[in-house]
């Protein structure tokens, strides 16, 4: 256990881990869930807990198509655990799939049959780096687009019940609250048409009165050890946020707001949008970083980007 931690957090830690294992097995394909549940185990210790935790994203990854992301994180495991042949098995499974695609018949590096690109990156199993995977071969800008938005509407999942579950179980918001909240979120949502704004349920709380977003946004900070980004100060270019089908932009209120070489940054007000952020990992040939942001500062965003406001 990190000899930093107090009761206090090391409590919080525990609580989260069971809120996230719970999700986990509800939705085994959330990977950013396995993120949090790894980083927690690791904050107190359970090393062991980790590393099983980590196996489930490698095979999370592996069966989203995600090649380098699950050969990253099996190398992540192999650094604190070296006497893993399951591992190694695992990784030849995925080097396996990809030798075909890639060209390089069965031939293995000192980095057992990483790309270069990927190799560089000498990932630890503490980094809580996400959607490091590529797009299958021949997949084009606008037909990644197609395809997110395909598996996005057939989901019918937007991440709010659990993301209300979420807050109650923490007791940051009561439970009457945010049943009633997220009702009108949810009916908000359904009738939406054309270029409408999804409603945020951080939003819908915080229009009562009862509870301020920034006090919101500590607590879920705190509580899912997700970083946050001030999107308000930002100056982002339209055409990195139209990057993404505006089924995850206005629709989910997602906003990609910088490029750094292969790695792109986006915001979100809902880290529990599971099947959100898996369509923008497969439309995507980008690493994805992930940051919370304000609810206003991402419509905000989205209004400059799509011109809304010049047709209201």
């Amino acid at each position: 256990m990190d000899a930093k931690l107090t009761s206090e957090e090391y409590a919080q830690i525990l609580q989260t881990i069971e809120m996230f294992e719970v999700i986990s097995q509800a939705e085994p394909g959330d990977c950013q869930s396995y993120d949090i549940l790894k980083e927690a185990y690791l904050k107190i210790g359970q090393i062991e807990a980790a590393l099983q935790v980590s196996r489930k994203l490698a095979e999370a990854y592996l069966n989203m198509g995600l090649y380098s992301s699950a050969l990253l994180e099996c190398e992540g495991i192999l650094q604190l655990a070296p006497n893993s042949p399951d591992i190694v098995a695992l990784m030849g499974e995925i080097e396996s799939r990809t030798a075909p695609a890639s060209g390089r018949n069965g031939s293995h590096s000192s980095d057992f049959g990483l790309t270069d690109d990927v190799a560089q990156e000498k990932p630890s199993l503490i980094a809580m780096t996400n959607g490091r995977g590529k797009p299958p071969a021949g997949k084009t800008f606008e037909t990644g687009k197609e395809t997110a938005a395909a598996a996005l509407e057939a989901s019918g999942d937007d991440g709010n019940e659990h993301f209300a579950k979420f807050l109650t179980f923490h007791h940051i918001v009561p439970e009457d609250e945010i049943t009633s909240a997220l009702e009108r979120v949810q009916g908000t949502n359904r009738k939406l048409a054309g270029q409408g704004l999804a409603a945020s349920l951080l939003d819908e709380l915080a229009r009562g009165g009862k509870h301020e977003i920034d006090a919101l946004l500590s607590s879920l900070i705190d509580s899912t050890k997700f970083g946050y980004v001030p999107l308000e100060y930002y100056d982002i270019d339209r055409a990195v946020v139209r990057m993404l089908p505006e089924s995850l932009t206005l629709g989910r209120l997602i906003v990609p707001f910088d490029i750094v070489s292969r790695t792109m940054m986006i915001a979100l007000c809902n880290p529990f949008d599971a099947a959100a952020k898996q369509a923008v990992q497969s439309s995507l040939d980008y690493h994805i970083q992930w940051y919370l942001a304000k609810p206003a500062a991402i419509s905000r965003v989205l209004r400059d980007a799509y011109r809304l406001d010049s047709r209201d």
